[in-house]
């Protein structure tokens, strides 16, 4: 019997080619991903759909029109923009070499599938060109392209986050960080440009709304993240605090406990705000990185937010010691630069008749950040 030959596809995925394995080529997971749970990128284009014959090309044939891998809606603005992101935006959101490759490689990868990412990475690069702009007229050309991008991605993210699945996971992630820049950086440079007030206690609470059921996307999605670019973000547990952090954690719990505050539901929902908060501090001792630190404010829950837009002085005191690492923040990266202190200040003013029941815990804040 002649032998059988087959024809050998260059169409898998990436996955699958580095495995040495025959891919299905099921878009857009294959069937060997699904079953181990891997993403699943693809380099090739999509492959035209006809007979097999089509594969092998008459000798006079035209060649098949090039596929159109950008939309006629993204122009040399964008390119512009994109560029920016990938050689220096991502530095910024990245703490260290650990995740930068996925940053400024796979997340744009990604974003060329999920619209609402590449509408995140166009408004942060445009806000970081803002930053970094001398020329006034083109500090607000960009900021106007960031609230655009900004308000285009808004509604396909919350649908991503209502209904998250592997596919979407790793993009609603990203957009999430991106999010929550975009929400400090946006209004502190509008001020400081336009001459507009920045308030950043209201710039918080609009953070906090824009964040929620973003906390979902850590607890839902963290089977599907593992062989992505973000399980590196769940740290070990680390309960090693910094000698004055652990100062300020006991301070919080001793005037949450049960003697000093009496409802008993508020007192639970402060302490989950503290627990995190000092699961933050921690994370941040161990790797200075700016996830642990957003992650604070994608897991207050919706009862603590309440209790911040309401003014309740002991959320916002709590708020208060977060800011301590905001301005940590601020001193490394663009986006946060003097937000941490001006939040502080804020809220100091807004404490300012607990000054003296609670004037030894609201030192160490204020000394963190040099007011």
């Amino acid at each position: 019997m002649p032998r059988r030959f087959h024809r050998k596809s260059k169409n898998g995925c990436n996955q699958c080619k580095e495995r040495r394995v025959k891919c299905d080529e099921t878009r857009p997971i294959c069937s060997a991903c699904t079953a181990r749970g891997l993403p699943c990128i693809y380099s090739t284009p999509h492959p035209r759909r006809g007979s097999r014959n089509e594969a092998y090309p008459k000798p006079n044939a035209k060649p098949p029109a090039m596929p159109v891998l950008i939309s006629p809606k993204y122009d040399a603005r964008h390119l512009l923009l994109m560029h920016k992101f990938s050689t220096e935006t991502y530095k910024s959101i990245c703490g260290d070499q650990s995740d930068m490759e996925g940053w400024q490689v796979l997340i744009p990868k990604l974003a060329f599938e999920h619209e609402f990412l590449l509408h995140g990475i166009f408004s942060i690069a445009a806000l970081h060109m803002a930053a970094t702009t001398a020329d006034p007229e083109h500090v607000l050309t960009y900021l106007d392209t960031a609230l655009q991008c900004n308000e285009l991605a808004f509604a396909p993210f919350r649908e991503a986050l209502a209904h998250l699945t592997p596919v979407n996971c790793d993009a609603a992630f990203a957009q999430s960080a991106i999010v929550t820049i975009i929400g400090i950086a946006l209004p502190r440079l509008n001020a400081q440009h336009r001459s507009e007030s920045c308030n950043m206690i209201e710039t918080m609470m609009a953070v906090f709304e824009l964040l929620q059921g973003a906390s979902k996307i850590s607890q839902i999605s963290k089977p599907w993240r593992q062989p992505s670019i973000f399980f590196k973000y769940d740290w070990r547990e680390n309960t090693v605090l910094d000698p004055d952090m652990a100062n300020a954690i006991a301070q919080l719990r001793m005037l949450n406990s049960p003697n000093e505050n009496t409802d008993p539901a508020q007192h639970r929902i402060n302490q989950e705000a503290i627990d995190s908060l000092q699961d933050s501090f921690a994370k941040f001792t161990h790797a200075p990185h700016p996830a642990p630190i957003i992650a604070w404010l994608t897991y207050a829950n919706r009862e603590f937010v309440d209790g911040l837009r309401t003014r309740q002085p002991f959320q916002l005191f709590i708020l208060m010691n977060w800011a301590v690492l905001l301005n940590e923040l601020g001193a490394r990266f663009w986006w946060a630069k003097d937000c941490g202190k001006a939040l502080v200040a804020e809220l100091l003013s807004e404490l300012k008749d607990q000054n003296e029941k609670w004037e030894s815990a609201l030192q160490w804040p204020q000394k963190m950040v040099g007011i």
